[in-house]
């Protein structure tokens, strides 16, 4: 099953709603293809702060296979706040637990992920936007 989405900031829930396949949109962004991400934050959570908050939606995920949601606060603030070992300790958690729900992604390309959203979860407090995911699971 092809599965494309990603991460982005954006102002509101109704600025979240412009996005999705095969749109364009000029957010900040990090794709996530290959995952599901709303599994994926869960792990995250647990792994860097200990709790799990309840994904949020924006759009639920109905029979087309597509969804946008909040990202949990908590999350958005360990990342920004994780160092590098935090992530890859965090990355390697995720790996061995993604190829259970059949997730394709490897160590490094997961380290690269949390990297990459971390930077972006950083950026989100100085613009002032919120950090949410769209995913589109066929």
């Amino acid at each position: 099953m092809a599965r494309i989405g990603e991460f982005f900031l954006a102002r509101d829930d109704e600025s979240a709603l412009r996005v999705g396949p095969h749109r364009s949109h000029d957010f900040p962004a990090v794709p996530c293809d290959g995952i599901y991400p709303d599994d994926a934050v869960l792990t995250w959570e647990a792994q860097l702060t200990g709790a799990e908050s309840t994904v949020r939606d924006v759009v639920p995920m109905a029979n087309d296979g597509f969804t946008i949601f909040a990202v949990p606060e908590p999350l958005c603030m360990a990342l920004a706040a994780a160092e590098r070992d935090r992530l890859r300790a965090t990355a390697l958690v995720w790996t061995g637990a993604a190829t259970e729900l059949d997730d394709e992604i490897s160590l490094e390309n997961a380290v690269d992920l949390l990297q990459r959203l971390s930077a972006l979860a950083s950026s989100r407090v100085e613009k002032q936007l919120d950090l949410y995911c769209w995913y589109f699971a066929p």
